[in-house]
Formats: C-alpha cells, structure tokens, sequence
C-alpha cells in the first residue's frame, strides 16, 4: 500500500468530535479516514448500460448521470435486490422489508418490478417464478 500525506483544516469543534469518535472505534486517526475514503469509493456500484448507483445516499443514476428518481419502496426494492445481487430473493422476504409488512399483491410486486426496468433496463432484474427475483 502506497502511504499518502493529507493536511486539513477543520474547527476545534469537530476536531474534538473525531478524537471522540476514534476514540470509541478504538482505531487510529489513519484507519479511521482510510475506512471512510474506502467507503465512499465502494459505494458507487457500476450496472449495465452506464447506469450506476450510490449506496452512500441511496440514489441512481443513468448513463448521463442523471438521477433517476425511485419511489420509497422502489428504492426499498432495489436497494435490497442489490444487496443480494445475484441471490434470489423470496417474495416473503421482499415483503417483509420493501413493503415493512404492508398490503402487497404479487401483482403490485409485479408493477413494481416494471417501473423499475422501466426506469433502468429490462435485464437488470430477473423474475424466478414463483419465488422472488434476483438482480444481475
């Protein structure tokens, strides 16, 4: 690993604050900003046809990083089918937590699933008859 030497300007306030935090993770100052760098450059998950998507702040974009603006539980669908990219999973499951164990009807999924190709691409996400879906 390549060592690099960063300087920054930040209030006593929040100075105090990231002692504080290090402290209670109990890692260095150096771990610390390496883990939160690290995260922000693996929360951009790249998709087919120039779509990716932040998991940092949950948003999508398309291929002219435009974002692409997903309903609550659009966003509660994709965030879990990426989640368990390439896993089936259970329609019980995607009830459970897209829907928090609301009304849903396999046809409500089944729109959903739509909207969603709709607004991505069609082989994003795959139906497993009867089972759940899983995302490519």
């Amino acid at each position: 690993m390549e060592n690099l030497n960063i300087s920054i300007s930040i209030t006593d306030e929040n100075n105090e604050k990231l002692k504080s935090k290090v402290q209670k993770l109990d890692v260095s100052l150096d771990e610390y900003v390496s883990r939160l760098i690290d995260k922000d450059i693996n929360s951009i998950v790249q998709l087919d046809n120039g779509f990716h998507y932040n998991k940092a702040n949950s948003k999508l974009f398309n291929s002219f990083n435009d974002e692409v603006k997903l309903t609550r539980i659009e966003e509660a669908l994709f965030s879990l089918l990426l989640e368990n990219r390439g896993e089936i999973v259970s329609i019980e499951t995607i009830h459970n937590v897209a829907w928090k164990g609301k009304n849903m009807t396999r046809f409500t999924l089944r729109n959903k699933v739509k909207t969603l190709r709709d607004k991505t691409y069609y082989d994003l996400i795959k139906n497993h008859s009867n089972i759940g879906y899983s995302m490519n």
